[in-house]
C-alpha cells in the first residue's frame, strides 16, 4: 500500500534544501531512509528500522511500502538485491513484482548492479562475486577486503576498513587498483562518474576511470547511489534527495 505524507512537510523540506542546494531536489516525501538505490525504472530505499520502500521513477515521493525486512539492499536493471540483520540475502524483480526469493550464503553488503556479475562483501569483509542469475551458482571469493562494494558497467569499486578505494574489471579478472583519496562509501553505477562520500558527508565525484581527480558537490549526504542519468543520496537525517547527473 502506498505511504502518503503531509503536503507541508514536503514543502518544507523542499524549501529548506533548495535554498543551499539548488541542485538538488527532495524525494523524501516525508520518509526516513538510512539506506537508498537507484536503477533506470526505480529508486528503492530501507528504513532505520528495515522497512523495505520503492518509488517509481521519476520518484516525487510517493513511496510503496514492500514486504519484508532488509538493512541493505541494491537494485540493479532487472533485479532488487538485499541483505537482513541475520545477514541472510534476498532477492526479487526490480519493479516489486512477485517475492523475495533467498538465496544461499551470507553478506553484510550486496550488490546488483555490476554489469553480469552480483558482488558482495560479508562481516569479516570477505569479498564474494556470483555470475547473474546468481541460483544455483556458488559465490566465488576474490581476494582482497573491503567493508563496502559497488559494481558498474565495467569496473567494481569499493572501500576498505581505512576508508582506502579500490577498482577492478567487474568480471573479477586482472588485480585490485587503489585510487587516491579516502571515502567510506562508493558508487560506480553512473557510465561516466563515480560518486562517494567521506567521514564527515561530504560528497565527491570523480569522472571515469579515475585516478584520484575528486572533485567536491555541493550538499551533504551519507550514503550515494548512481545510475546512467541521476545521483541519490540520504543525509544524516535519513532525507532522501536526487539530482542529475553531469550538472
Amino acid at each position: 500500500m502506498a505511504t502518503s505524507y503531509s503536503v507541508f512537510t514536503l514543502s518544507v523540506l523542499l524549501l529548506a534544501f533548495s535554498v543551499a542546494h539548488c541542485q538538488y531536489r527532495s524525494i523524501s516525501g516525508g520518509l526516513r531512509l538510512k539506506h537508498i538505490s537507484t536503477s533506470v525504472n526505480y529508486i528503492w530505499g530501507v528504513t532505520t528500522d528495515d522497512r523495505i520502500f520503492k518509488c517509481n521513477r521519476p520518484c516525487n515521493g510517493d513511496w510503496t511500502q514492500i514486504p519484508g525486512a532488509l538493512m541493505q539492499l541494491d537494485v540493479g536493471d532487472e533485479e532488487v538485491w538485499g541483505v537482513n540483520s541475520a545477514h541472510h540475502i534476498y532477492k526479487r524483480p526490480a519493479d516489486g513484482s512477485g517475492s523475495w526469493v533467498r538465496i544461499p550464503g551470507a553478506l553484510t553488503h550486496v550488490s546488483a548492479s555490476g554489469n553480469g556479475y552480483i558482488w558482495g562483501v560479508n562481516s569479516a569483509d570477505n569479498i564474494f562475486k556470483c555470475k547473474k542469475p546468481c541460483l544455483g551458482a556458488p559465490w566465488v571469493g576474490v581476494g582482497g577486503a573491503l567493508k563496502q562494494i559497488d559494481g558498474g558497467h565495467d569496473y567494481v569499486y569499493g572501500v576498505n576498513r581505512d576508508n582506502l578505494i579500490y577498482t577492478r574489471p567487474v568480471d573479477g579478472s586482472g588485480s585490485w587498483r587503489q585510487i587516491p583519496g579516502a571515502l567510506k562509501h562508493v558508487t560506480a553505477s553512473s557510465r561516466t562518474e563515480i560518486f562517494g562520500v567521506n567521514t564527515a558527508d561530504k560528497t565527491f565525484r570523480c569522472h571515469k576511470p579515475c585516478v584520484g581527480e575528486w572533485e567536491l558537490m555541493e550538499g551533504s549526504l551519507k550514503q550515494c547511489d548512481g545510475t546512467f542519468d541521476s545521483f541519490v543520496g540520504v543525509n544524516s537525517d535519513n532525507y532522501t534527495f536526487e539530482r542529475k547527473t553531469g550538472i
